[in-house]
């Protein structure tokens, strides 16, 4: 694992992604930084462990305001990674089925079960040769960088203002959080 890099003069990480654990971004982003933080945390904690008993979740992408100086950011932003195959295997189940489709819409969580956890589930493909792709790798490819860059962005202008080119540039990092790993 990584050491998390300091803030920017902004107030936000650098841009990229940091692979941290769970203990590193408690220490670094909740222990002694006030109770909205301590109550964002036991959220974002309860909602990785209602989501990892009805599927295993490889990795959290944690983002936004969370990860920046702000002392009372609204919830925790994250996406969370499961394996395809896993998801699919889920989906089975209609309770896990019901769980996961609340967890793959932003903002649904949190108005629905009252958690400060905006979530997104994102699919994993384990493809160990990228020589021999199957249908699904250049997708995941896709969508994977297409997460990557958007978690990076930051609008500057005010709300509901056009979008502008340098409203594209990577202004932020963010970190993967290991759950269950890539096994």
């Amino acid at each position: 694992m990584v050491v998390i890099p300091e803030l920017g003069p902004d107030g936000m990480l650098p841009p990229g992604r940091y692979r941290v654990t769970r203990e590193q971004l408690r220490a670094r982003f909740v222990d002694g930084r006030g109770p909205t933080r301590a109550e964002l945390w036991r959220d974002w904690e309860a909602a990785t462990n209602l989501l990892a008993r009805h599927v295993h979740v490889n990795a959290a992408w944690v983002h936004g305001p969370f990860l920046s100086q702000d002392t009372d950011p609204p919830a925790v932003h994250c996406v969370y990674w499961a394996e395809d195959l896993e998801l699919d295997k889920a989906h089975l189940d209609v309770a896990a089925a019901k769980l996961l489709r609340a967890f793959s819409r932003p903002g649904y969580v949190r108005r629905r079960l009252g958690m400060k956890v905006d979530t997104q589930i994102a699919a994993w493909h384990c493809q160990p040769d990228p020589r021999n792709t199957d249908d699904y790798y250049a997708q995941y490819c896709t969508r994977r960088g297409e997460v990557d860059d958007l978690l990076q962005r930051l609008a500057l202008g005010s709300a509901g203002a056009a979008l502008a080119r340098a409203d594209a540039w990577p202004r932020r990092g963010y970190v993967e959080v290991i759950i269950d790993d890539y096994t």
